[in-house]
């Protein structure tokens, strides 16, 4: 008797948790989605295979010494990474 109802409640839990996970699954997509938006408006970032001394660079519309070619992910490291405006070594964005 103890064990059918025991069975029972497991059988109720489970039947409530998947509309639970839902729920909170549909926020953490909206969230993610949210925030990856978001990022996608603070940095603006082409991703190309120039090489120059070893580094990949990447054009980047708002870095620390305003629009250019930096070394790929250094774009807010001030005093590095920094190659040049438009037309660096003939690249264009």
């Amino acid at each position: 008797m103890m064990r059918s109802w025991k069975i029972g409640l497991v059988i109720a839990g489970a039947v409530g948790v998947p509309a639970s996970i839902a729920g909170s699954a549909n926020a953490t997509i909206a969230t993610t989605t949210g925030m990856s938006a978001a990022l996608d408006r603070l940095t603006t970032v082409k991703q190309v295979d120039y090489r120059f001394g070893g580094h990949r660079h990447c054009w980047y519309e708002e870095g620390w010494h305003g629009a250019g070619w930096y070394w790929c992910g250094y774009s807010h490291r001030r005093g590095l990474g920094w190659g040049g405006g438009e037309g660096y070594r003939g690249w264009r964005h």
